[in-house]
């Protein structure tokens, strides 16, 4: 049987009040380190085994020697030991570790111990952020336990009997200040609902009980949430009967958190769910053998979520728990919250590697991607990196992410690859699957589309497992990406779409703003320029909330291309000179150059098209797409053509360059009089669209084509093409221009007339020529 506490040198570890005294002084240490000490105290007749040892810290067993290593150095730090003199805890090679020093064991402490615990006070054992759930050890109903549970149901009996008294001082007592971190909801009422239990009976307590400890941790850092007893009064016998108009009336602007506890083997499982009146959605968790840890657990992460230090509980966090908290602040894009929580890291966890790579990953989704390399290339040189695999697995997939945002692929796919054979797929489903996600997005944007589709598909299948769907909605996103690299957008739509639902649900904004961007470019290449100026809009309306510059500059640059397609020239132009000039990644190089080139080119200026496009091929940056570069170079030789200019004859066009490289081609044979090969690079540039069956490349080639045609007077073969885009004229200004041009030819009035009131519909700030708009000659 254990005892009550141990004395040992100058030192008192006192079981019961989970403290370590010196002469009498509590000595501040984390839980891990504290049970640590216990444990091998209690062991002091023998030697412990690493396994045995980090299950008895961690609960699990697949923990890396050096973290078990890191809180064995601390607890001998804090007993005045080291790894040298090895006086009190002395490493057995090979094996394990054994408490040498001696130690009298007293049944009864002999210093009054501390008051039993708060509530809100956790264990700090959770699990760092990006690991597989930990086991959890079944724990029996201590005395302590019972005390705990009995005063939480003292105070719901409290709160009951006096009910109003309390809903009283709650409205009349001022809301604590918010932090400073101005990323918490601005001041409105927060509603927090019953919560569902799933367990023993016993535990039916907590269907209030959770609800108003939930509520007092979140008032308790300076949200104002309505009291218990106020939300009880607008709730019937159940909670699918509340009126969900009276509770958001009652919250106003805030949140209303639902939570929902469940018991396992493992122990309990407590899930809170914020829901705003916007459609936002904040999501944490807490796992744990004890039911109020577990709760404690997702408040904490709640907090973080909701953009707030959890400064009210006045807790030392373990470091998992931190990284935790952290991870939770990021997701719900509170990076200053998220970077708070780490710098506010006592002495002892400043300087571990993981809050350092977790600091990075913070700078990596502020768009600070330099640093955030650069940090990451310091820790891979570190010892933890060389002698930790899972922990040098980590590293290199935040790096393989930085390498994917600064369009740094091949690089990118080594440190994915390196981050693969470190990891074994049964003990660390959840980083291989990250890191075989990773990997597939580096091997689509190489073109190795079925390296990549392999390793999306065992990613999906990895995290599905695990129940992470957030993960598993971004091996989705990138599913769809890969879907349009491979020239399938309609195929595209459907992964993207189901990847925004969830992000939207979890609240990711950055990654929600990105597919409803991703979602307007597949959407103009299927010529529905409505949908996609729906789905822009949504990506531009959290322009606010996004963190990362470079991508708001992206959805700026998306935006002005919708409007372009649409004809909005005056407000894409504007959008173009107040965020155009914003930082950019290598994706997104020339864009605006583009799009400036685009503009003049459809506002009828071909001479600024040139020299748009002239300027820009000086200064072309290697780094940037082709396809881009084919595009200005198309464009160029456009307005060269329709202007009586020369064509540019520097362009070389390669074997694959695609749809536009075989009109190039096509416009230089015209140039030098070479009628027929110019018609035969117009029929491959065709074929080639329709064969992929793009409706924007379909559309492009017969746009370029057929006024050819109808210029030499081949209106047969003109009238074919045309018949291939007719079911996209009613949505595409162009292609109903297209077909009035090719019924002016044909001399069909009454055709000619309903295609110029589809253009006139579709025109914008676009002109319908004037030759067009008169009667064709009755002899055509």
């Amino acid at each position: 049987m254990s005892s009550a506490a141990y004395r040992f040198c100058e030192y008192l570890l006192d079981c019961r009040a989970r403290e370590l005294r010196h002469r009498g002084e509590v000595v501040a240490l984390p839980a891990r380190v504290f049970e640590c000490l216990q444990y091998l105290i209690e062991h002091h007749d023998r030697a412990v085994g690493r396994d045995e040892l980090a299950l008895a810290i961690f609960a699990r067993d697949n923990v890396s020697d050096a973290q078990l290593s890191q809180i064995v150095l601390r607890a001998r730090r804090v007993v005045g030991d080291d790894g040298q003199e090895q006086r009190l805890i002395r490493t057995v090679p090979r094996y394990g570790f054994r408490w040498v020093a001696e130690v009298e064991a007293l049944q009864v402490a002999e210093e009054p111990a501390a008051a039993p615990e708060p509530a809100g006070s956790p264990r700090s054992d959770a699990p760092e952020a990006t690991d597989a759930l930990p086991v959890f050890v079944e724990s029996d109903p201590t005395p302590r336990r019972q005390r705990r549970i009995l005063i939480v149901l003292a105070s719901i009996a409290i709160a009951l009997t006096a009910g109003a008294w309390w809903a009283v001082s709650q409205r009349e007592r001022p809301a604590p200040a918010a932090d400073g971190g101005g990323g918490a909801r601005p001041a409105a009422a927060l509603i927090v609902l019953p919560t569902r239990v799933e367990g023993p009976r016993a535990a039916a307590w907590a269907r209030l009980g959770l609800m108003d400890f939930i509520g007092d941790r979140l008032r308790r850092n300076g949200l104002p949430v309505v009291s218990s007893e106020s939300v009880l009064s607008l709730l019937h016998e159940k909670e699918r009967d509340v009126v969900a108009g009276q509770l958001r009336r009652a919250a106003g602007e805030g949140w209303i958190i639902s939570s929902r506890a469940r018991h396992r083997a493992q122990g309990w499982r407590v899930e809170l769910t914020a829901n705003g009146n916007d459609g936002a959605s904040r999501r944490a968790t807490g796992e744990h053998a004890d039911l109020l840890q577990a709760a404690d657990q997702a408040s904490g992460r709640l907090l973080a979520a909701l953009g707030r230090s959890d400064s009210g509980a006045g807790i030392d966090l373990s470091l998992a728990e931190r990284l935790q908290r952290a991870q939770a602040a990021m997701l719900g894009n509170e990076l200053a919250t998220a970077r708070r929580i780490l710098q506010d890291a006592p002495e002892l966890q400043r300087d571990e590697p993981q809050l350092r790579l977790r600091l990075a990953q913070v700078d990596f989704r502020a768009g600070k991607h330099a640093e955030a390399l650069a940090e990451v290339d310091r820790l891979l040189t570190t010892a933890i990196a060389r002698d930790d695999p899972v922990f040098r697995a980590r590293a290199l997939l935040v790096r393989g992410a930085i390498c994917v945002r600064l369009d740094r692929y091949v690089e990118g796919e080594r440190n994915y690859s390196a981050a693969i054979r470190l990891l074994d797929s049964d003990e660390h489903v959840s980083l291989l699957g990250g890191a075989l996600n990773g990997r597939g997005v580096t091997r689509s944007a190489l073109g190795k589309f079925a390296g990549a589709l392999e390793d999306l598909g065992r990613a999906r299948i990895l995290l599905a497992r695990t129940g992470d769907l957030l993960s598993v909605a971004r091996v989705d996103a990138n599913l769809g990406h890969l879907e349009g690299e491979r020239g399938r957008p309609a195929q595209s739509l459907e992964y993207l779409g189901k990847a925004a639902a969830e992000f939207q649900r979890f609240g990711a904004v950055n990654e929600l703003a990105a597919m409803h961007a991703a979602l307007a470019v597949n959407r103009l290449k299927l010529l529905q320029p409505e949908q996609a100026r729906a789905t822009i809009e949504q990506a531009w309306a959290l322009r606010e909330q996004v963190s990362d510059v470079t991508l708001v500059t992206s959805l700026a640059l998306g935006r002005a291309e919708v409007m372009i397609r649409e004809g909005r020239f005056e407000a894409a132009h504007a959008l173009l000179e107040e965020h155009g000039d914003g930082p950019v990644l290598p994706g997104d190089f020339h864009r605006k150059d583009a799009l400036q080139a685009e503009l003049a080119w459809r506002s009828g200026d071909p001479a600024r098209t040139i020299a748009i496009v002239d300027a820009a091929l000086q200064d072309w940056s290697p780094e940037a797409w082709e396809s881009r570069l084919r595009w200005m170079q198309w464009l160029r030789q456009q307005a060269a053509l329709q202007s009586d200019r020369p064509l540019r004859d520097d362009i070389l066009v390669g074997a694959d360059a695609g749809v536009t490289g075989r009109l190039l081609e096509a416009l230089a044979a015209r140039a030098q009089g070479r009628n027929d090969d110019a018609e035969r690079s117009y029929r491959a540039a065709v074929a080639q669209a329709e064969q992929e069956g793009v409706p924007g490349d379909i559309a492009q080639a017969v746009l370029a084509y057929a006024p050819w045609l109808i210029e030499r007077g081949e209106l047969a073969e003109a009238t074919a093409l045309v018949g291939r885009v007719a079911p996209w004229t009613g949505r595409d200004f162009d292609l109903a221009l297209l077909q009035a041009q090719l019924f002016h030819a044909l001399g069909q009035v009454e055709s000619r007339e309903a295609a110029l009131e589809d253009a006139g519909r579709l025109a914008g700030e676009r002109r319908i020529p004037e030759a067009l708009r008169q009667r064709p000659d009755a002899a055509q």
